[in-house]
């Protein structure tokens, strides 16, 4: 296993804020979707044509575009965070729809890097 870079430890460290239990199949759905659209950004607009099938053969053959859905809708539901927790994450109040979820995620992790990378640049001048 290759070693996790900056954005999937964003991703980890979120998942685990938001008390989204890591033994549930959709947590694992909810890396992989993550990380797919970090490099896939569009993914976001075409959820079940696109992000659920991919995600789903990055799972296995015996994995279903349904089974990714039903996967992350039922992490999302079992999160242990309250509501002052999701704002503190996510910038609103949860549990979110799917999509809402992944598209407030990535963009909320990439303003995090680069808010840290600006400020790295600052302290070294």
């Amino acid at each position: 296993m290759d070693k996790p870079d900056k954005f999937q430890i964003e991703v980890y460290n979120a998942l685990r804020e938001l008390g989204i239990p890591a033994h549930v199949k959709g947590y694992e759905f909810l890396k992989t979707a993550m990380n797919y659209l970090r490099n896939n950004p569009n993914a976001i607009y075409s959820i079940t044509k696109e992000l659920y099938p991919e995600v789903a053969k990055m799972h296995g053959e015996n994995v279903k575009s349904s089974h990714v859905e039903r996967g992350i809708r039922t992490a999302l539901g079992l999160s242990r965070a309250n509501d002052d927790k999701w704002y503190s994450v996510m910038g609103k109040v949860g549990p979110m729809p799917n999509g809402e979820f992944l598209a407030t995620l990535n963009e909320s992790i990439k303003v995090k890097m680069a808010m840290e990378e600006v400020e790295k640049k600052n302290e070294q001048n």
